[in-house]
């Protein structure tokens, strides 16, 4: 077989292959151009889209047509990105996004937008799928769990609440301390001086007795600056426990306004890509 035999059995694929292509530009290049955003989804990821609404399959996968706009990735993300996130603004509005200014692909998802809210998880733009933060669901469903009255940080705050109560007890003797240290001071000074009075003789077991009680009290005193370090930082991590029981109990307080239960909302977080699409359908 000759070179141009080769190619002339070879040229109707490959242009029938390059066709598939500009066909595929000048399609996502109309979607784009005539703000049809279910259109543009479904060109981004052809399997995705049939897979999910049941369709044909495509005869060339998106993966395989993606290195064509992957350079314009970004400029694709920051044109869907607004409608997307009005549709978040409608259905979750409980819910903040926020853009990832690294890449306007992606969006923070945080719940609420109370200072201190605790971020969800992070939305992609062109997939329209939600990575969730299982830690943070995983104590809500737990917190749902729990007792009246009780929260995940019960057993830690007792724990706090009893430390602190012991610190600022030894701190609040300290004038205590402070009283009997003069006042063993006074009485050695009337043993060594061996004069009359309440012991009335130079003793020296009172002498040792008294020098003993000092040096604990004065060991005692030495501590003070470390228990008030100490003091703090439990006091610190007894705010926050109370601040994440908080945030926890806004953050359920916000979920169950719309949903029965967090199972629920997670599930409907999951397959956000369908009800979106569904809803961009309607219009």
């Amino acid at each position: 077989m000759t070179i141009q035999d080769t190619q002339t059995i070879l040229q109707p694929e490959l242009v029938n292959k390059l066709e598939r292509k500009i066909s595929y530009l000048v399609q996502l290049q109309s979607a784009i151009k005539n703000n049809q955003i279910s259109q543009v989804y479904q060109l981004l990821d052809t399997h995705k889209f049939n897979d999910s609404f049941q369709k044909e399959s495509a005869s060339e996968s998106s993966e395989q047509l993606g290195p064509l706009i992957a350079d314009s990735q970004q400029l694709i993300a920051t044109f869907l990105a607004p409608e997307l996130v009005n549709y978040f603004a409608t259905n979750f509005n409980f819910l903040t996004l926020a853009p990832v200014l690294e890449d306007p692909n992606f969006y923070a998802v945080y719940i609420g937008d109370w200072w201190h809210h605790r971020r969800l998880g992070t939305l992609n733009v062109l997939s329209v799928m939600i990575t969730i933060d299982e830690a943070v669901t995983s104590e809500l469903i737990m917190t749902t769990k729990l007792p009246v009255g009780e929260t995940i940080n019960t057993t830690k705050i007792k724990a706090a609440t009893k430390i602190i109560a012991g610190l600022e007890s030894f701190l609040s003797d300290n004038t205590r301390r402070s009283l009997e240290l003069k006042v063993i001071a006074d009485q050695l000074l009337e043993v060594s001086a061996n004069k009359s009075g309440l012991f009335g003789r130079n003793d020296k077991t009172a002498r040792e007795a008294l020098e003993k009680k000092q040096a604990l009290l004065m060991a005692t005193q030495k501590r003070v600056p470390e228990v008030e370090q100490k003091l703090v930082k439990q006091q610190e991590e007894l705010l926050a426990f109370e601040k994440e029981d908080v945030l926890r109990q806004l953050e359920l307080q916000a979920i169950l306004e719309h949903h029965v239960d967090v199972p629920t909302f997670i599930t409907e977080l999951q397959h956000i890509y369908v009800s979106y699409i569904t809803q961009l359908g309607q219009k």
